[in-house]
């Protein structure tokens, strides 16, 4: 690895790191519900796709569920999230390049539907599915089915695990991860609109694009 290869790792590596402690912070500014705990996570997350190289806005998803998954203590929920929202800011980024980067950003988390809540709802889904009776997952999906006794008795006719699936789906999406998605459209396009020059300014002058 040549010094220029190794200096541009080195600075994906600390915005990395910037934007992943930025997103673990934010995480704790949340609203406590039955079940997910709508936050400004994905808000750092959003901007790094945005403004940043690819490899930032992933990783900064990542260190997200990696860190909310600690202090929750919640990893089947968090964890999921993180790497739901780490897509999330793949396809940010991937749009940013050719729409308006505030258009790029409500966009991105609109898709958080399909990501965050599809990762979070496949895996206690899956687990639910496999016949686990006991841990949190297992918890978790049978005081969703008894929450919403009628959407699960609605999807009966479907095979079992794609049933499971979209149970946990319609509970993380309604209202947890729609006031998410509010909260954090409202506070990624405000910095992105105010600042999002300045920042992208200062990543140029740093050599990164």
């Amino acid at each position: 690895m040549n010094r220029t290869s190794a200096a541009a790792t080195s600075k994906t590596v600390a915005l990395s790191a910037i934007f992943g402690a930025l997103a673990i912070f934010c995480t704790q500014l949340f609203i406590p519900l039955f079940f997910g705990n709508p936050n400004l996570g994905s808000t750092p997350v959003t901007i790094a796709a945005v403004l940043c190289p690819l490899p930032v806005g992933v990783a900064s998803g990542i260190v997200k569920g990696l860190g909310a998954s600690l202090w929750t203590g919640q990893p089947f929920i968090e964890m999921p999230a993180g790497i739901g929202d780490a897509i999330m800011a793949a396809f940010t980024h991937s749009i940013a390049k050719r729409w308006k980067k505030v258009h790029a950003a409500s966009l991105g988390q609109l898709s958080r539907y399909v990501f965050t809540s599809g990762m979070i709802a496949l895996y206690i889904g899956l687990v639910a599915s496999i016949g686990a009776t006991s841990g949190p997952e297992a918890t978790v999906f049978r005081g969703l089915v008894a929450r919403y006794p009628w959407f699960s008795q609605s999807m009966s006719f479907l095979p079992k695990v794609v049933a499971n699936i979209l149970v946990i789906w319609v509970a993380i999406s309604f209202p947890a991860v729609t006031l998410s998605i509010i909260a954090n459209t409202f506070a990624s396009v405000l910095v992105i609109g105010l600042a999002g020059k300045r920042i992208r300014d200062m990543l140029l002058r740093w050599g990164m694009s």
